[in-house]
């Protein structure tokens, strides 16, 4: 009878250090887990970051573009009004120029003030738009040039 509680004794101690090693095993497993857990964790927030970063990045360039287009529809736009009202007569191109007289004495029929031609009317426009255009566009190239050294 005795060997038979020394024999549940030993068995029941086999099982207890099975379960105290299988513990163990886990709780570092669970450990490693928790550790790996945390470092992707790390990664994730380090990603969001970058992407919050970015998309501020995005929006601060959509705004410049947005005011870069605005501002150069409002040139556009005054271009055309001018336009309009040169066309209509209601402004009139100044040009410093002279008219030149006849070799003759007699006054000539040629003394009308001096106005563009329909080609230097239209280039005299071209030529005001691309002067408005362009400080627009070195604007937003100087700001994007700009926010990208500021790692924006």
């Amino acid at each position: 009878m005795i060997n038979i509680k020394y024999t549940a004794i030993a068995i029941f101690l086999c099982a207890l250090a099975g379960f105290a090693l299988r513990f163990d095993y886990l709780s570092e497993k669970v450990d490693s887990q928790k550790i790996e857990l945390a470092q992707k964790t790390e990664q994730l927030n380090a990603i969001n970051e970058t992407l919050e970063s970015e998309r501020e990045a995005l929006r601060v360039a959509t705004e410049n573009r947005a005011k870069y287009y605005l501002e150069l529809e409002s040139k556009e736009n005054e271009i055309k009004t001018l336009r309009a009202r040169v066309d209509s007569g209601a402004a009139k191109l100044r040009i410093k120029a002279t008219c030149t007289q006849a070799a003759t004495d007699r006054p000539s029929d040629n003394q009308a003030a001096p106005e563009l031609t329909a080609d230097a009317r239209q280039a005299y426009f071209d030529i005001r738009r691309e002067m408005t255009q362009c400080p627009a566009q070195l604007n937003l190239c100087i700001k994007t040039l700009q926010d990208d050294r500021n790692g924006r």
